[in-house]
């Protein structure tokens, strides 16, 4: 298939409506080309249609287009979940610097589900106790080192942006949602997740339109520098923030 990006057709969300109600192999080996074709066709259509500008931004920017790398699984992992269906409601396509582990650093994305498509910037805490995230060893740090830095990002970026924003925590063993930024400091030293996007409802006309490529690269461009302030290890950090904001 070309890397065309024509936009998200009403295909794209009418296959994870259908997919909800028929979670399983046999349908979904039935539907397998519209799957390639108005999924993950689609994404790989949108990330050649970002690579230029990707690399622009950061030269270290993954941009290989792999499974696992800059796309997600439609696998679900049912080994140690009580929901045993076997495909996922949502496809991903992400953005981050290849100098870290997907997992473990600070990434741009864009996101499809029945619903709609998001598009913003998100950072999680390693899922394994042998392995820190930047989260964790930079984030953290920085967060007591540079506060005002990110304070002025979120001005700056997050809310004069009007992006949507909510985080994650592990309370009494439950993964908690908190919608929002957190308001107070030890919220932002323990969160366990960042997620800051705007929503685009299946609806949206702009979606349909391979000009909707043009919103994903201003909205990358807007978070980015979260990217810098809260996973690059590089002494020149603050210069690179600087450049890019």
């Amino acid at each position: 298939m070309e890397n065309v990006f024509s936009g998200f057709a009403p295909e794209s969300f009418e296959f994870f409506r259908e997919l909800a109600q028929n979670n399983n192999k046999v349908w979904f080996d039935r539907n397998r080309p519209r799957y390639e074709q108005h999924v993950t066709g689609t994404f790989r259509g949108l990330l050649a249609a970002l690579e230029p500008f990707l690399l622009r931004l950061n030269p270290h920017f993954e941009t290989s287009g792999k499974t696992n790398g800059n796309f997600s699984r439609i696998n679900r992992d049912i080994r140690f979940s009580k929901d045993k269906s076997p495909y996922k409601s949502n496809y991903y396509l992400y953005v981050y610097d290849r100098r870290r582990d997907r997992g473990e650093t600070g990434r741009l994305y864009v996101g499809l589900s029945a619903e709609c498509v998001t598009v913003g910037f998100s950072i999680y805490a390693a899922g394994s106790r042998d392995r820190k995230s930047a989260l964790e060893s930079v984030f953290r740090k920085r967060l007591v080192s540079h506060r005002s830095a990110f304070d002025r990002l979120l001005a700056t970026k997050v809310r004069a942006g009007r992006y949507e924003s909510y985080w994650h925590r592990q309370e009494k063993g439950e993964w908690v949602l908190h919608p929002g930024l957190p308001r107070r400091d030890e919220d932002w030293l323990t969160l366990q997740a960042w997620i800051a996007r705007k929503v685009f409802p299946a609806e949206s006309r702009s979606l349909a339109s391979p000009k909707f490529a043009d919103q994903v690269r201003r909205i990358f461009a807007e978070l980015y520098p979260l990217g810098v302030y809260t996973s690059f290890e590089s002494p020149r950090w603050q210069a690179e923030l600087r450049r890019r904001s």
